[in-house]
């Protein structure tokens, strides 16, 4: 029994160690993240800190299961070469867990939360990830180097058990009893560390129990974000509601009634790569970086309150083509429910002879646009490799944006008309270089971002320049939008609304009534009803958002990011995990009332956004698990229109 009480004592100190080497990532996170946190008390963050542990303790132990098998009854396990397996498991499997803590720990400044597998279809469908990491590791040299530490570290404090320390022993049947009973109770313990004592095993939504949302991403670990949401990669069906009361909560179908004869004007849809609401003047952001944009905002219908639908740029595209949000931890064209029929705003336009067409000057295969960009409807797709010109590659991502946006131009210009066109620009995205031509052209202001924002809207403005001579620029709805909202400098902007705040504008040269601004909350997921609504499309199609034209409902917006699901309707925010509604407040109270436990004089608001939220959800994970995202896929599944 000597040499097996040794093996016990030695994995419950590797244990010590490894909890002490999370808690230092987490302060490592927390210390590069310092103006994300900059308005969290103290005391809040000591909280997070020590509940943490919880977190982290389940993610041990689920990288780390393979150290009971050096506690299976039996004399093997005192064998050299057993020793130096676990000894080499057990530095190699940690190793990688700290560094994705680390690499984390700057990759949620664009992001805002952990990352989970979604980054695995990234990486797999694009080389272009691939060939920016050395320049991540050169820009983020400290990265490397605190993980060299922490390897350090674990190396020279990691608990051995030297082989002259063990002695002799034989296998007799009280000992072998014993030896089981110990690792029946060690076995029970790590269960209960990786999935905690309730009947549901402890996830991402459980962290927002112990904080607010905002520090959810300091509470948890990375590790454990990958490993839970491995396990989400199916939606589960919820039923909140009857199907009866649930149609008359909310429906994802339109019926667009006949008010004018259909405008068969061309539709183009700019997509900005990280341009964030508070990078834009017009939107009472930081000034003189988006000169451009501001001079087109300020003769189009702009939505001061508008928001993404996600914070990656793979999740902007299904919002804006398709008017599908990413509610889950994969983005939606990444997800088991890609290959879904679909209606899209390119695929309805084509029944009114529209060609529909998307640009992006990246690898093609980046991001997953092209495959959806083919389901969406769109037949001609233009990368990098139709640009057919690497001199105006910029060597990580693409080709940059002024080239590229002359190309787009001259391609519209050779359409047949009506077209509807997209286009995401790239230029404005880590590694936030510009062309050498352009040095000291632009600002940099005190985010890297900046420079290379700057550089897009100057290609935006030379874009229009030439647009504007063409002959179907004047027959032409513009849509602008940014994919997500990138690093912040006010605080206002990095909080769990401001991190999703974006511009959304129309804008029609010959329309003078499309002028504007309007403060009605809107969300990405509403420009395709938007523009059909604006085109007078009659007919039913199929969309989770709502036609920002029409000012007789009330308009919201819906994301999800750390295990919660997110509405933000007026100035009121409502959180929900899944369960129970865990805030709800003003905007402007955001860390300071949380009126879920007592929503008072606000019960009413209460109840309609929690009967909103409920709903869309279960809307939502029906029919992306049915593959019910048409009125004809609706029809089909019930012999009638099913909401």
């Amino acid at each position: 029994m000597h040499n097996y009480t040794q093996h016990v004592w030695l994995l419950v100190k590797r244990f010590i160690l490894l909890i002490l080497l999370y808690f230092i990532s987490r302060l490592f996170f927390y210390i590069l993240n310092a103006s994300y946190f900059n308005d969290i008390s103290f005391l809040r963050l000591s909280k997070d800190f020590i509940y943490g542990t919880r977190f982290d303790i389940a993610a041990i132990v689920f990288t780390n299961f393979f150290m009971l098998a050096f506690l299976v009854p039996g004399t093997y396990k005192n064998h050299k070469i057993a020793l130096v397996t676990a000894d080499i498991l057990f530095f190699t499997i940690n190793s990688v867990a700290i560094l994705s803590n680390l690499v984390d720990s700057k990759f949620f400044d664009f992001i805002n939360k952990r990352s989970t597998t979604a980054i695995f279809s990234l990486m797999s469908g694009d080389t272009g990830v691939w060939k920016l990491i050395p320049r991540f590791m050169r820009d983020y040299w400290y990265i490397a180097l605190s993980w060299v530490f922490l390897l350090v570290v674990m190396w020279k404090l990691r608990p051995v058990l030297p082989t002259v320390k063990l002695v002799r022993e034989k296998m007799t049947l009280k000992s072998l009893g014993k030896q089981s009973a110990i690792f029946i109770f060690v076995a029970l313990l790590m269960v209960l560390g990786a999935r905690g004592t309730k009947l549901k095993p402890i996830g991402m939504a459980d962290a927002a129990s112990y904080t607010e949302l905002k520090c959810v991403p300091l509470l948890i670990n990375t590790p454990f974000s990958l490993i839970k949401t491995v396990e989400n990669e199916n939606l589960s069906e919820v039923n909140y509601y009857t199907p009866e009361e649930l149609k008359k909560i909310y429906s994802p179908i339109h019926n667009n009634p006949v008010h004018g004869k259909f405008r068969k004007m061309n539709v183009v849809i700019f997509i900005l790569e990280s341009f964030s609401k508070e990078y834009c003047g017009y939107l009472g952001g930081l000034k003189g970086f988006t000169p451009n944009l501001d001079s087109i905002l300020d003769q189009s219908l702009v939505f001061t309150n508008a928001y993404a639908n996600g914070t990656q740029s793979y999740e902007a595209m299904p919002a804006i083509i398709a008017g599908i949000p990413s509610l889950m931890d994969r983005p939606y064209s990444g997800s088991n429910y890609a290959d879904n029929i679909i209606e899209s705003l390119p695929g309805l336009l084509k029944s009114r002879g529209y060609q529909a067409s998307f640009f992006h000057g990246g690898n093609n295969g980046t991001m997953n646009f092209e495959n959806f960009a083919h389901i969406a409807g769109i037949e001609n797709y233009y990368g990098r490799k139709e640009y057919n010109d690497d001199r105006d590659y910029d060597g990580h991502w693409g080709i940059w944006d002024e080239p590229f946006l002359g190309y787009y131009a001259r391609k519209l210009d050779s359409f047949r008309e009506p077209f509807f066109s997209a286009v995401f620009t790239l230029s404005s995205h880590h590694p936030y270089s510009i062309p050498d031509k352009y040095a000291g052209k632009f600002r940099k202001g005190d985010l890297p971002v900046l420079q290379t924002i700057a550089y897009a809207d100057f290609a935006l403005g030379e874009f229009f320049k030439t647009a504007c001579k063409m002959d179907w620029y004047n027959n032409t709805l513009f849509v602008f939008t940014a994919d997500h909202a990138a690093q912040a400098i006010n605080q206002t902007y990095n909080s769990t609304t401001g991190m999703f705040a974006i511009p959304i504008a129309f804008f029609s040269p010959s329309d003078s009534s499309l002028r504007g601004r309007n403060s009605e909350t809107a969300q990405q997921i509403d420009i395709m009803p938007s523009v059909l609504d604006y085109l007078h499309y009659e007919g039913e199609y199929f969309a989770f958002g709502e036609s920002l034209l029409n000012n007789t409902i009330t308009h919201r917006s819906i994301s999800y990011v750390n295990g919660v699901y997110q509405l933000i309707e007026d100035e009121n925010v409502m959180q929900f995990d899944g369960k129970n509604v865990i805030a709800f407040y003003k905007k402007s109270q955001e860390g300071k009332v949380n009126l879920a436990v007592d929503p008072g004089g606000n019960s009413k608001e209460f109840g309609v956004m929690e009967s909103h939220l409920k709903a869309i959800l279960q809307t939502y994970k029906s029919c992306l698990i049915h593959n019910r995202m048409s009125v004809e896929q609706n029809m089909k599944a019930t012999g009638e229109n099913s909401f």
